[in-house]
């Protein structure tokens, strides 16, 4: 699972109201409703030309995720993500990551 953050701060890092020009992705691996490792990277990207949301979708796509969490998703990203098969789930920014996970009912 992968959330835009405005923090580099795990499972407290609030969502951000971007998601291809956020400043960090939480990245998250959960088991049994656990959280198994997390782990907060600076988005590279996120100070881009146009065609950001391409790039991103791409590195999720070689990083195998399976969920993404986000406010909303640019044009370019929300369709090579469906194409794609990966779930895509709506947080409200400000949420925290851990928050937004247990209203999706994927952790405890």
């Amino acid at each position: 699972m992968v959330a835009a953050t405005d923090t580099g701060d795990g499972l407290n890092a609030p969502i951000s109201y971007r998601f291809s020009r956020a400043p960090y992705f939480t990245i998250v691996d959960i088991r049994d409703r656990s959280p198994i490792k997390v782990e907060s990277v600076p988005n590279a990207m996120a100070g881009g030309a146009r065609g950001v949301g391409v790039a991103v979708g791409q590195w999720l796509l070689n990083s195998g995720v399976s969920v993404v969490i986000a406010p909303r998703l640019g044009p370019n990203i929300s369709m090579l993500l469906s194409q794609a098969g990966i779930r895509v789930e709506v947080a409200p920014p400000g949420v925290t990551v851990g928050e937004a996970l247990r209203r999706m009912g994927l952790l405890r």
